[in-house]
């Protein structure tokens, strides 16, 4: 009898540890599967500046350092971010760009910069480029310039097409 007592305290007691540690894992994203386009986001970094040095060989084969450096708008740091937009409805819709926002705790958006070929530069590779997306899966770095007081906040990437609500927080 004590025997078979102990083993069902044992069987309780892994049963409890199983549903606190299945509690405590952290909760998955859940994608819409009715969405013709996904967004998912695997890292973003928030930039005042960026610089980089390149050995540029020249024509008699010695080798000089080249500075680059890039800077936002006085008040403003970049957002960059390396995204994974993937089609995943069967529809003829384009992935439209304009519907891409980073928006902050105060309400405010802001739109992808026109031309953030730049980062290329700054071995953000690869970039994923602003043509118009119409198949498959799609990854790259992308940038936003955005005030510096609404990066201290709480900033999300939110994709609000037709047939595309999502909306990701963003980890700083």
């Amino acid at each position: 009898m004590g025997n078979s007592l102990w083993k069902v305290i044992k069987y309780l007691l892994i049963l409890c540890l199983v549903s606190v540690l299945y509690g405590c894992s952290p909760a998955k994203e859940q994608m819409n599967p009715n969405l013709i386009w996904t967004v998912a986001v695997s890292k973003s970094e928030l930039k005042e500046s960026l610089d980089s040095v390149e050995a540029v060989t020249q024509y008699n084969g010695s080798k000089i350092d080249v500075e680059h450096k890039q800077s936002p708008a006085s008040g403003n740091v970049y957002l960059i971010l390396n995204v994974t937009i993937s089609k995943t409805g069967n529809q003829s819709t384009p992935f439209d760009w304009q519907w891409l926002v980073v928006g902050d705790a105060s309400g405010n958006s802001y739109h992808r910069l026109a031309n953030d070929t730049f980062l290329e530069q700054f071995q953000y590779t690869p970039r994923i480029t602003g043509l118009e997306l119409r198949l498959g899966e799609n990854s790259g770095w992308m940038c936003y310039e955005i005030p510096s007081s609404a990066a201290a906040g709480k900033l999300n990437l939110a994709y609000s097409a037709q047939g595309s609500q999502q909306e990701i927080s963003l980890q700083k």
